[in-house]
């Protein structure tokens, strides 16, 4: 049954970081055209943009690395960059905690205070 994999394909599909980071600008760039906030030259110029910097198929690490960068030259999109680092700094955040918690629930303690330090210096790292 194709027409199933293809709803299969779909929902996966919407649940790629890319997908609603896409989602979530359209609505943006929508609403502010809507409520004159935006002109269309510039709405145009910024979803150019957007679709330069996210090509299809990018993995969640992938639109990551790329996220910080993309409220730069479009100040309009730092609500929503900074919406999803922060969710996803959330979510390493409590992936971490639960991976030293194992580790040293299993007395892992050097693997434990290595994977602590690894988040901290990748946390505040300019």
């Amino acid at each position: 049954m194709g027409g199933f994999s293809d709803n299969e394909d779909m929902a996966d599909n919407e649940k790629t970081l890319l997908f609603q980071l896409e989602q979530d600008i359209a609505n943006l760039l929508l609403d502010k055209l809507e409520d004159f906030e935006l002109s269309f030259e510039r709405a145009s110029k910024v979803a150019k943009f957007v679709l330069s910097h996210l090509p299809e198929k990018l993995t969640d690490e992938q639109v990551m690395e790329i996220l910080p960068s993309l409220d730069d030259e479009f100040f309009e999109l730092a609500g929503i960059v900074y919406k999803h680092l922060s969710k996803y700094e959330e979510e390493y955040r409590d992936e971490v905690v639960e991976r030293v918690e194992d580790l040293i629930k299993h007395k892992h303690f050097e693997e434990a205070n290595q994977l602590a330090s690894d988040y901290f210096k990748r946390k505040f790292q300019p």
